[in-house]
C-alpha cells in the first residue's frame, strides 16, 4: 500500500515534517487512546494526528509508505483503504481529503496536532 502526498498537502504538512513530528492517518472510530468517542455515522472518517517522537503510539501498528515517509494507521483501518491512495487539498475548501482510484473516502481530513 502507498499514499500518495499531493504537492499542496506536504506544503500544508512542512511544518510537521521539519519538526520530526510522527503523522498518523487515524481512522476517527473512538478506539484508541486519542479518541474522545467514535462518530455514530454511516461515512467513515479519518484525521491526520501529529505527535512527538515520545508519545505513545502503539495503537497504530501499521505503517504506510508515502511521499513524506512512513505514515502509521491501525491495522484494521487497513480495510477501509486501497493499495492506491492519495491525500490531497481540496482547491476550493482548502481542506485534505483522501482518495482513491475508486473514488474520494473522506473529504474532510482535519489536522490534529496533540504535542504537548
Amino acid at each position: 500500500m502507498y499514499l500518495k502526498v499531493s504537492d499542496e498537502a506536504q506544503v500544508k504538512l512542512i511544518p510537521y515534517i521539519e519538526s520530526k513530528a510522527v503523522i498518523i492517518l487515524d481512522l476517527d472510530d473512538g478506539v484508541g487512546k486519542y479518541s474522545k468517542m467514535g462518530i455514530c455515522s454511516l461515512d467513515t472518517s479519518f484525521r491526520l494526528l501529529i505527535l512527538d517522537q515520545l508519545q505513545d503510539k502503539s495503537d497504530f501498528d501499521l505503517t504506510v509508505d508515502s511521499d513524506i515517509g512512513a505514515i502509521y494507521i491501525k491495522d484494521y483501518s487497513k480495510r477501509y483503504l486501497d493499495e492506491e491512495m492519495t491525500l490531497e487539498v481540496d482547491p476550493r475548501l482548502q481542506v485534505f481529503k483522501l482518495k482513491s482510484p475508486s473514488g474520494i473516502l473522506d473529504g474532510n481530513v482535519p489536522i490534529v496536532d496533540l504535542r504537548p
